[in-house]
């Protein structure tokens, strides 16, 4: 499971689905990525079982799993995700967090 949401893009994903339900397009614009991308994300993490997905005529609405996500009852906090012994917390801002890019940076002035 853990695999599933450490993705950089699926944890902008479940940032927007802890706010509320939202179709597979709305999703993909919100994030910013195409819609077969995001089909792609939707998919490993629903086979994951930490989303459910639910079909309104021929459109499908993911929600995360009620089973795993807590609603926060505080402002700043969106809710939690528990996955096994891990919890994430999802924090309210107005846009997810920065990701980091992950390349390697050097230190000005260090020993070479």
């Amino acid at each position: 499971m853990l695999a599933a949401v450490s993705e950089p893009t699926r944890l902008k994903v479940l940032w927007q689905l802890a706010k509320g339900p939202m179709f597979v397009g709305a999703l993909a614009k919100a994030v910013g990525v195409r819609m077969v991308n995001m089909s792609h994300h939707l998919g490993v993490m629903r086979l994951a079982g930490v989303l459910d997905d639910e079909k309104d005529g021929r459109r499908v609405i993911y929600k995360i799993n009620p089973k795993m996500f807590e609603p926060s009852t505080t402002p700043d906090v969106l809710g939690t995700l528990t996955l096994g012994q891990f919890r994430i917390t999802l924090w309210t801002k107005t846009a997810p967090p920065p990701v980091p890019s992950g390349g390697k940076t050097r230190r000005k002035g260090g020993k070479k």
